[in-house]
């Protein structure tokens, strides 16, 4: 114990010499965490629209008024389909509805008017969404103008025979950042933890102080139990920030209690501390331990974490991959915790998994790791 100390006090003396080192330590998971955090939404909403009317009636303009809401901010009239697909090209535009001259005459004779919704296309999973919108605002519409031909007629207006009645659970107003924003907390704690200890032990190596280490009795498990406690104290900090700036930046309330997140999140930044452990095992310099670490955790916790993309959404190999890295297991917490009220033993698979993920990697740091050079 006493060499472990030892070992601890001396890093974090080198870390509070190096202030830049210092200042990475603190102040970029807090920059990434904002950064993302503003930055990343799925939610579509307000999409610039506009529309040609031809018809210029009252139930062109009902139609048009239909529009106007929550999912579309209606940016005027367009006067011709040319200036729509300029508009629609440069990106000042979504979508544009265009209403045909007999659109209302067609109506009232009891025929079928079409109408034509020109979309910006290349953001396909946007345009789907736009599309399904549309069609929902104008098959609202045309129910609105059934009804209307109904009562006109003196006939009884019965229900629809089925009628289905949604109820969206733990995200109930469906607001995307609700689920990215404190998934983003895995991020921050995967790729953080793993750079600085990667990188405070590849400088080692590139100063050459590694060779100070290696002329002393102390073992390989006590070097690297002793180099990773002060980044296990920086990732904590850090991990309390960044729950306090969910709760106060973002505005985004924890349902569930946070002891239940606090022991999965120690387990997760031991993994990540053991990740970086294992690329400094493998590299020389600070600049390859960087890249490799990158590399290894940004990617990865993007595509297969579940946090943009759900992982029963992805093909064979993707789940695949989802399962290999830690950080959808820990992404499974956060969500149990901010949207499900779940308590830590309703989520012990997946803190049982997280430990046997630390097991893993750390033993196999302290078997790669070389006390003696050649």
């Amino acid at each position: 114990m006493n060499r472990i100390y030892a070992i601890a006090i001396k890093e974090i003396k080198e870390i509070w010499r190096n202030r830049l080192f210092l200042l990475l330590a603190f102040l970029v998971p807090f920059i990434m965490f904002v950064v993302f955090g503003y930055g990343i939404s799925l939610d579509i909403e307000n999409m610039p629209f506009s529309y040609i009317d031809y018809d210029r009636t009252r139930l062109s303009r009902d139609l048009v008024d239909k529009f106007v809401g929550r999912y579309f901010n209606l940016q005027g009239n367009v006067s011709d389909p040319k200036e729509a697909e300029k508009l629609l090209s440069t990106g000042r535009l979504r979508a544009v509805l265009v209403i045909p001259p007999d659109f209302s005459r067609r109506i009232f004779k009891g025929e079928t008017a079409e109408v034509q919704i020109l979309i910006d296309g290349g953001y396909p999973y946007t345009s789907l969404t736009v599309k399904g919108y549309a069609e929902a605002i104008i098959g609202s519409f045309s129910e609105m103008l059934q009804q209307e031909a109904l009562q006109k007629r003196g006939l009884e207006i019965r229900s629809s025979p089925v009628r289905v009645e949604t109820r969206y659970l733990f995200n109930e107003s469906l607001k995307s950042s609700y689920a990215l924003v404190p998934g983003l907390i895995a991020i921050v704690l995967l790729v953080n933890p793993a750079v600085l200890t990667a990188i405070a032990i590849a400088r080692e190596k590139e100063f050459g102080t590694i060779y100070n280490i290696y002329s002393t009795p102390v073992r390989k498990i006590e070097f690297l139990i002793g180099k990773i406690i002060p980044y296990m104290i920086i990732s904590s900090i850090n991990f309390f920030i960044v729950v306090f700036t969910v709760k106060v930046l973002f505005h985004i309330p924890m349902k569930g209690n946070l002891l239940d997140l606090i022991p999965g999140a120690l387990v997760y930044v031991l993994i990540n501390v053991s990740i970086g452990l294992l690329i400094s095992s493998v590299t020389r310099t600070v600049v390859s331990a960087q890249i490799v670490t990158l590399i290894i955790t940004v990617i990865p916790a993007f595509l297969y974490s579940g946090l943009l993309i759900p992982v029963s959404n992805l093909g064979t190999e993707g789940k695949m991959m989802a399962y290999i890295y830690p950080t959808m297991h820990f992404m499974k917490i956060i969500h149990g915790v901010y949207l499900k009220r779940l308590s830590i033993a309703e989520m012990l698979p997946q803190f049982a998994l997280l430990i046997l993920y630390f097991i893993g990697l750390f033993s196999l740091s302290i078997k790669l790791f070389k006390k003696r050079e050649a």
